[in-house]
C-alpha cells in the first residue's frame, strides 16, 4: 500500500471508523462512521447537513490532523486512538519510501 493511500480504521468492536490519509508525515481525517448512530450527516466545523451520505456520517470541511480531529470530537478518543497506532504503522513502513538516489 502506498503511504499516501486512503486508509480505513476502525475500533475493536467495529462500532467506529476512521477513514484518513497520510500527507507530509501528517495523519489527515476525511470522515468518521458511527454505523450504529442514526443522525443526518454532516459536515464538520460547518455543521452543513449531508442528507444524501449514509447515517452516522462526519465529513470533516477541512481535512484535519488526529489532533484537530481529536479536540473537534473527544468522545471518540478510542477511535482516535486507534487511528494514532495505524499512523505510526504507516508512518514507520519504509517499504513504499522513494529512494532519493533512485537506486
Amino acid at each position: 500500500m502506498s503511504r499516501d493511500a486512503l486508509r480505513t480504521r476502525q475500533t475493536e468492536d467495529g462500532r467506529k471508523v476512521a477513514v484518513w490519509q497520510l500527507v507530509a508525515r501528517i495523519p489527515r481525517v476525511v470522515r468518521a462512521q458511527l454505523p450504529a448512530e442514526h443522525f443526518t450527516a454532516y459536515r464538520l466545523p460547518s455543521q452543513t447537513p449531508l442528507h444524501g451520505a449514509q447515517p452516522g456520517t462526519i465529513m470533516f470541511d477541512a481535512y484535519p490532523d488526529l489532533a484537530d480531529a481529536r479536540e473537534m470530537l473527544p468522545q471518540h478518543e478510542d477511535l482516535w486512538d486507534v487511528l494514532r497506532d495505524d499512523y505510526w504503522t504507516a508512518l514507520l513502513c519504509t517499504t513504499n519510501i522513494p529512494d532519493p538516489l533512485g537506486t
